[in-house]
């Protein structure tokens, strides 16, 4: 490569360290191989490693645990809890569903039939989701691969490989066994969380792990997904009693159940974050654990307890059960889970809950959630909850006066009880935090789906919120039934694609501002 800029080594070393702190490592390793001084001046980072039950991921996370150095950055293990199929299977009865026809082999394309399908898939979502934006560098670099795409019959042939290698791990356990090692190796370790949405969207990954780096260039696969979800987006499916549910069933949330039993097992680590991270996806712990006691149940249970347990992040499936009866909370064991964590001071909750419309329940938030048992509590985030307004601000008041952050996400309001608007003027109203110092007023932020065809898509209101609870601004929500924000307010994010970021306007200021053709 290049010769680094002489300006460039000559920057204080202070100066430089800063600069590169913001290039991932990716970038680093390829500054450092322009020169010695380089080398010492821009150490890698690994503040965070990736596990799975791919090969290399295991391979890469184990070399880190063994090294003197680097394993004493490690703060974070991310586990991606997908996994690979040798075909699609579906999940409405306890036991997996497999169409025969996915089966059968593509002879022209040399794949099964459901790669084919799912590889073409791939590509018209790609473009469906770019629709009319311009093309930006992200877009293109993505065109390029598909453009560049192997033949199937190769991408099949290492995807095959893959899996094989995968399957060769879960038989040993070996990531099981890292993860264990990692807990002894890692003396910084404080988060983990367990995500099924790593693989992201095609040539987009959410996390590059190591198995995610070395795919080929053009490997167009069918793109592998955790825990019990659709194959159609945004669908939240029925989560199976756990009690009756067959080990099969159980094992689509491997890595989760891993972490549960063996965070709550051993006793010798320092995990206080555990993150069971959906992504937005509608997936995540199937909330049947809750429903009655369980292995399951009783591993989060002592999490929940440890000393120094400060943070969750808990993703929750929970499909149909929102129109008839809310099983896995009702029980009262979920609240008896969460009262255990007396030094709680970060809580975000997601359901993935199917809309009943009219017909959903509200969800009786203070039978759910023990607030007064967190005296300590500082952020509180709920998403996709069906609720009542009066349930709501009930909570927030009842919240200790240590919370500073409460992030609301897509709230339902069954039964035409409330709106967004009306949320937030009782917010203002009824509360008492605008008498409260600046300083002790709680940040509130608002997200809510704006694009049904593209899930993943989201309004981010920050700003303008605080301005109306705190100093007389405008509301910034419609009211009307559809609870979106009102135009010029807040931004447009896309999960999966972060260069997708826009201001919310119409799509004449976007054409003018070049972000649409």
């Amino acid at each position: 490569m290049a010769a680094p800029s002489p300006g460039l080594l000559q920057l204080p070393p202070e100066i430089l360290l800063m600069v590169t702190s913001f290039l991932p490592n990716q970038d680093l390793k390829s500054l450092r191989l322009a020169s010695k001084l380089l080398v010492e001046t821009t150490p890698l980072s690994f503040s965070r490693v990736f596990l799975s039950a791919n090969l290399l991921d295991v391979k890469v996370f184990r070399s880190i645990a063994n090294h003197p150095e680097f394993r004493k950055q490690v703060t974070e293990i991310i586990w991606d809890d997908a996994r690979f199929v040798a075909a699609p299977a579906s999940w409405e009865d306890y036991t997996p569903f497999i169409n025969r026809n996915d089966l059968k082999m593509d002879v022209e394309e040399g794949c099964p039939a459901w790669f084919l399908r799912d590889c073409k898939e791939n590509i018209r979502s790609m473009k469906q989701r770019k629709s009319n934006d311009v093309d930006r560098p992200d877009h293109m670099a993505r065109q390029q691969q598909a453009d560049a795409q192997m033949p199937l019959k190769d991408c099949w042939k290492y995807y095959s490989q893959v899996l094989n290698d995968q399957q060769s791990v879960i038989e040993s356990r070996d990531d099981e066994k890292a993860f264990i090692y990692g807990l002894e190796q890692f003396p910084q370790l404080r988060r983990v969380t367990i995500t099924p949405a790593a693989h992201g969207r095609t040539f987009s990954p959410l996390y590059r792990t190591p198995t995610i780096r070395a795919f080929p260039y053009g490997f167009n696969y069918p793109i592998p997904r955790g825990w019990h979800i659709c194959s159609a987006e945004g669908i939240a499916l029925d989560p199976l009693p756990w009690s009756e549910a067959k080990e099969e069933y159980k094992e689509l949330w491997r890595g989760a159940r891993i972490a549960l039993r063996v965070l709550s097992t051993i006793e010798d680590h320092n995990v206080s974050e555990l993150c069971f991270n959906s992504k937005r996806l509608a997936t995540g712990i199937n909330f049947m654990i809750f429903a009655q006691p369980c292995e399951e149940y009783n591993h989060f249970a002592a999490i929940m307890k440890r000393l120094g347990f400060r943070h969750l992040d808990l993703s929750i499936l929970v499909g149909n059960s929102g129109i008839y009866d809310y099983e896995g909370f009702t029980s009262g064991y979920f609240f008896k889970a969460l009262s255990l964590a007396r030094e709680l001071t970060h809580l975000n909750l997601t359901l993935a809950l199917e809309d009943g419309g009219q017909n959903d329940l509200a969800l009786p938030l203070k039978e759910i959630l023990p607030i007064q048992q967190w005296p300590n509590l500082y952020h509180l985030g709920l998403f996709n909850f069906s609720v009542n307004v009066s349930d709501v601000l009930n909570l927030l008041d009842s919240a200790s006066s240590s919370m500073r952050s409460v992030e609301l996400g897509s709230l339902r309001f069954p039964n035409s009880e409330g709106l967004w608007s009306g949320l937030l003027e009782r917010m203002r109203d009824e509360l008492d935090w605008s008498k409260r110092d600046q300083s002790l007023r709680p940040a509130v932020r608002i997200t809510m789906d704006i694009d049904e065809i593209r899930p993943g898509r989201f309004a981010l209101l920050t700003d303008e919120v605080m301005r109306f609870l705190y100093d007389s601004g405008e509301i910034p929500t419609t009211r009307n039934i559809r609870n979106y924000p009102k135009l010029g307010m807040g931004t447009l994010h896309d999960i999966f694609e972060p260069e997708y970021t826009r201001p919310n306007l119409g799509i004449r200021e976007h054409r003018e501002m070049g972000i649409i053709l």
